[in-house]
């Protein structure tokens, strides 16, 4: 079983949870991970639990697409054992309704999606 936590997950611009996402915006995501193998290269995904339905979340395809152009820090392939940082934007479509405490869990998957890393965030989707 591996590990299933990055180093660090950050929502920018909130300091604790619940963070506040204005719907219909994208909002900045920080995440600090060590490879636990070798990775030629990885793409996220979010998972949106509301009233406890997990509800796969699209992310824009120049999201999903350029991931390995999107680290901060490091590059891919990243060999196992590597930190890197890698930053991607989240957009809640603003055709949702407002909606307090979901639970988003954002993984990290490699070409044959298998989970790399991934964490669990709490939002609250605002207008």
């Amino acid at each position: 079983q591996e590990s299933c936590s990055p180093t660090q997950v950050a929502v920018l611009g909130c300091s604790q949870t619940p963070c506040d996402i204005k719907l219909g915006e994208r909002t900045g995501i920080n995440i600090i991970f060590t490879a636990p193998r070798d990775i030629a290269s990885f793409k996220p995904k979010a998972r949106a639990y509301v009233l406890g339905i997990g509800i796969d979340h699209a992310l824009p395809d120049d999201v999903v697409n350029h991931a390995c152009e999107n680290l901060s820090a490091g590059e891919c392939p990243i060999p196992n054992g590597t930190a890197v940082s890698y930053d991607f934007e989240l957009l809640v479509s603003s055709s949702y309704p407002p909606t307090k405490n979901i639970d988003v869990d954002i993984s990290l998957v490699d070409d044959s999606n298998n989970v790399i890393v991934c964490s669990r965030i709490r939002i609250n989707a605002i207008r």
